[in-house]
């Protein structure tokens, strides 16, 4: 079995997709209630399901499942909170009090920024578990090579990365912030930034031993961000 957290705004939607494709009858979903591939309300996870894909912490499903494979994906934090503060602008989801707050305060992205169910909600979905612990992790950074490696990982057909739910009004690759608000959401999310520095090494492993890290040395770009990043993350930080 499968156990695929979607962590909210780390291209989980896109993921889901693939994986119902692929999976049919065999699809689980694990969001506001448990459905089947169909949308079918569930009472729990079935015991015959071969792939559940939801927002879950791990922990919720790893006791009943202890043999299951988990894979994720995550993203750089302030990017990741930024895009969840305009998808809920977009997006009213009004069963989840976060978006109920966003709305009636009319918050400013610092503000939403600052709501504890906002900050570390990566290390929140870990739960208990490690890097070390997940079958794959991808990078929303490096979204085409995560996906060319999660489809080899497990064993899913080639197929060229789709990318679904994105913002229809980012302009470019980072969302442009004040350095104040940014430094801000950093120091809200320190869990987080932590968790991503060890995601990212352990990204970097996994395409080494999958044979794309001389690829991605002839690259440059991918490598050379890997510890760039993460040492203006941390340094920030301090």
């Amino acid at each position: 079995m499968i156990l695929s957290i979607h962590i909210p705004k780390t291209g989980g939607v896109s993921v889901r997709n693939v994986l119902k494709e692929h999976y049919g009858e065999g699809f689980v979903l694990h969001y506001w209630q448990v459905t089947d591939a169909f949308g079918q309300p569930l009472a729990e996870v079935p015991a015959t399901a071969q792939c559940v894909h939801g927002h879950f912490q791990t922990d919720q499903l790893t006791g009943k499942f202890p043999n299951a494979k988990l894979i994720t994906w995550v993203r750089d934090p302030v990017e990741r909170v930024v895009s969840s503060y305009y998808h809920r602008l977009r997006a009213h989801d009004w069963q989840h009090p976060v978006c109920q707050e966003l709305h009636a305060k009319k918050l400013s992205v610092g503000e939403y920024a600052a709501l504890p169910e906002v900050r570390n909600e990566m290390s929140h979905f870990f739960g208990s578990k490690q890097p070390e612990d997940f079958h794959f992790i991808g990078l929303m950074e490096e979204f085409d090579v995560s996906f060319a490696c999660m489809t080899k990982i497990l064993g899913l057909p080639p197929a060229a990365a789709r990318r679904d739910n994105v913002n229809p009004e980012k302009k470019s690759a980072n969302y442009e912030l004040d350095c104040s608000v940014r430094r801000a959401i950093l120091q809200l999310n320190e869990q987080d930034v932590n968790l991503y520095a060890r995601c990212r090494e352990h990204w970097k492993n996994m395409v080494g031993r999958l044979g794309y890290l001389k690829v991605l040395s002839a690259a440059g770009f991918i490598l050379t961000q890997i510890g760039s990043n993460d040492a203006d993350y941390l340094s920030m930080l301090g």
